[in-house]
């Protein structure tokens, strides 16, 4: 059975009985948000209880990307992203895959993941919802983090930045 204690986001775990590896995402007091290795598979939330009993941690210092990690510590915790807020409007969400696209007032469009705001915050946006973000490069471009729906008016988010 795996540790009582919270484990970091980006730790790999593999499930006992498939092999399967997934990278936590957000740990909970009652359940653990886990993203697959492999494309083809759905993000997946598991009960604490059965994520205890069925996962195991794994590779304690790499991503599963080929790039080296150490494993966070309390002094090397990850920090909010910072910078320049963005405002634009969600283009589009793919909630069963926890993703959706942004559309800043420049007209560029930028990724977030659910990971990048609070479980209570992803269920509330819709497509057309105006959102705050500041831009962080992902692994695979650009990436919007700190997501956040505005409120009031729609018509209210309309400098392109705001300051931090």
């Amino acid at each position: 059975m795996m540790s009582v204690e919270p484990l970091d986001s980006g730790t790999n775990v593999t499930h006992k009985n498939t092999g399967l590896r997934y990278t936590v995402v957000e740990f909970g007091d009652e359940e653990v948000l886990l993203s697959p290795s492999t494309a083809d598979l759905q993000d997946l939330v598991v009960p604490l209880d059965l994520f205890r009993q069925e996962f195991v941690e794994s590779d304690r210092f790499s991503t599963g990307r080929g790039r080296p990690r150490r494993r966070r510590t309390a002094a090397t915790a990850a920090r909010a992203p910072t910078g320049p807020r963005f405002k634009g409007r969600i283009k589009k969400m793919v909630r069963d895959r926890g993703f959706g696209f942004i559309r800043g007032e420049d007209g560029k469009e930028v990724f977030f993941h659910r990971s990048g705001l609070s479980a209570a915050d992803y269920d509330n946006l819709s497509e057309g919802d105006s959102v705050e973000y500041v831009i962080q490069e992902g692994p695979r471009g650009p990436r919007a983090e700190n997501v956040r729906g505005l409120t009031g008016s729609p018509d209210e988010a309309t400098p392109s930045e705001a300051t931090s």
